[in-house]
């Protein structure tokens, strides 16, 4: 039998999953009421924008607006609660998985004896490869929310677009007037597909995938120049090259990560990232100004920066300088892209 402390920590480790689970459960339970209620209010909306189709010579112009607002407005809420449902339910199943594991070592060690286990030995639970999991199921619901994203709010754009064509019959009578509102509603289109573009970016780069880390960050620089009004030098030297995809995507997240807690948490306002590519590394730069933080808090995802290392086998520095300048600097190992056979 396995040393009673051993038994006793497992123990311990099941009653915190136990607890786990059953407040996941209840947040579970609760959200996806919530998405119920949601999706009856939606189609509430849905069903007086049709309404407002059919008939449109039945409704003010205020009226016809905002029931296109109002229904574009549900369906963003639903599908942000959905998204949290999602998410909630991919993390119970991880949950259940480690229970399983625990579940298993407990009786593995109660009913075996087992020999003394050489030094080397890898240990019953993998810790890096539960992180990996756990990064993996982040990763997978960025894909679904930034398709879902993608596809609702079209037919939401879609909509608007229909109440353009009758804001013209509308307002055969006064053209010019006609003209201008409907000048004024396609810039406001405009500028939501741009912002929705935006959202669909920081949810899953697509570009990523088809150009690589470098395109994908210089794109990225921008949408924060543009959004926080923050200066960025952004630079990439040396030969830079396709990583593996898992390289790839965890390399941006833990720079995207740490830009985010810069800017929102630090409050920063001038900020250099560099990147320099050399023949077996690569060596990550960020500087700049704001407030000081914890040099290893929990960044916008969740995961600390050197979780993030740990599955890159990297490592890094932070220095808090004379100036008021916060200097990170990360160095990776690079690992070739696998070849395609041709």
């Amino acid at each position: 039998m396995a040393p009673p402390n051993v038994l006793a920590e497992i123990a311990t480790e099941q009653q915190k999953v136990t607890a786990e689970i059953r407040e996941l459960d209840l947040l579970i339970e609760s959200t996806q009421t919530e998405v119920n209620r949601l999706k009856s209010r939606e189609d509430q909306m849905k069903a007086k924008v049709e309404e407002v189709r059919r008939n449109p010579g039945n409704f003010q112009r205020e009226e016809i607006f905002g029931a296109t607002d109002e229904h574009a407005a549900a369906l963003a809420r639903r599908m942000t609660m959905e998204g949290q449902l999602n998410s909630l339910q991919s993390k119970r199943k991880l949950i259940d998985r480690s229970a399983q594991i625990l579940a298993t070592a407990q009786r593995q060690l109660t009913e075996y004896t087992a020999p003394p286990l050489p030094p080397d030995t890898a240990p019953l639970i993998d810790e890096s490869r539960l992180l990996q999991a756990v990064v993996d199921t982040q990763e997978e619901e960025r894909k679904r929310i930034a398709r879902q994203v993608h596809d609702g709010p079209a037919q939401a754009m879609a909509n608007v677009v229909l109440q353009s064509e009758i804001s013209e019959r509308l307002f055969d009578v006064d053209a010019q007037k006609s003209r201008g509102e409907l000048a004024s509603l396609r810039q406001m289109v405009n500028k939501t597909l741009q912002e929705l573009r935006g959202f669909i970016f920081e949810l899953r780069p697509m570009i990523l995938d088809d150009l690589g880390l470098v395109p994908t960050l210089r794109r990225y620089v921008q949408t924060l120049i543009d959004k926080h009004g923050v200066r960025i030098d952004f630079s990439s030297t040396g030969r830079d090259r396709r990583l593996p995809s898992d390289d790839e995507v965890a390399i941006f997240r833990l720079i995207q990560d740490s830009l985010v807690e810069r800017i929102d948490k630090a409050q920063a306002k001038e900020i250099v990232l560099g990147l320099q590519w050399k023949e077996d590394t690569l060596d990550v730069l960020l500087q700049s100004d704001g407030k000081e933080l914890p040099p290893d808090g929990e960044l916008q995802s969740g995961i600390r920066r050197s979780e993030r290392l740990e599955l890159l086998h990297g490592e890094s520095t932070h220095e808090s300088r004379a100036d008021g300048n916060v200097v990170l600097k990360v160095k990776i190992p690079i690992r070739s892209a696998p070849q395609l056979v041709s």
